[in-house]
């Protein structure tokens, strides 16, 4: 799977967060990060779920996080 720049950023942001389902980055830490607005990271990590690369947590204190078994 080729991904785009913003793509390869988002995974970075989450690897060095070290997100996991305890500890997600929500998409307006993510947007903040890369000056983008986060309705445009939530396009983009859909694009990143579909692909199986990383997972969502919905809800009060959700975000995004490395789908570790993938990562593998």
């Amino acid at each position: 799977m080729q991904l785009t720049y913003i793509q390869q950023e988002i995974m970075g942001i989450l690897r060095r967060a070290d997100a996991s389902y305890a500890n997600p980055v929500s998409s307006a830490q993510i947007s903040k990060a890369l000056n983008v607005t986060p309705s445009y990271v939530r396009e983009q990590g859909k694009f990143l779920c579909d692909g199986g690369l990383v997972q969502v947590r919905r809800g009060p204190g959700g975000g995004y996080f490395l789908n570790r078994e993938r990562e593998d």
